[in-house]
């Protein structure tokens, strides 16, 4: 066996890591937003229904973008050759860390108000480290 199959079979940490907190985000999107976020929001009397349940959807298409991400990234790990998913979950991590960050000092926002970076942040280093120890 030569050293190059050998490589191909070993796991990259960096990228099961972010996995592992891609799965935490999705969780604590599930459970902790939902019950901070979406109840009062499904509670609010002051929104019309469509507003309300557009954005009750775009919560839905989140959480199953988290879990994806999730997959990605876990699959990417497993299988070093799936370098362009894990490339893929590394963009989408960024993107919504930058957002987020941008939200943040644009609105004038208190960090831990608005703490989707503290996940994102971690998960997009995790995943730059995995892509480059390829």
């Amino acid at each position: 066996m030569n050293i190059s199959a050998k490589k191909e079979n070993v796991m990259n940490w960096f990228l099961f890591a972010a996995a592992v907190i891609s799965l935490i985000t999705f969780l604590a999107h599930l459970f902790w937003g939902g019950r901070e976020v979406v109840i009062p929001l499904l509670d609010a009397s002051d929104l019309q229904e469509i507003p309300k349940l557009t954005m009750y959807y775009c919560w839905h298409i989140v959480t199953i973008a988290l879990l994806f991400l999730t997959c990605t990234y876990a699959w990417a790990a497993l299988l070093p050759t799936n370098i362009p998913l894990a490339l893929a979950a590394t963009s989408i991590s960024a993107a919504c860390a930058l957002l987020n960050v941008g939200l943040i000092t644009l609105r004038r926002l208190k960090p831990l108000d608005y703490p989707q970076w503290v996940f994102f942040i971690p998960i997009t280093l995790l995943g730059f480290l995995g892509l480059f120890s390829t």
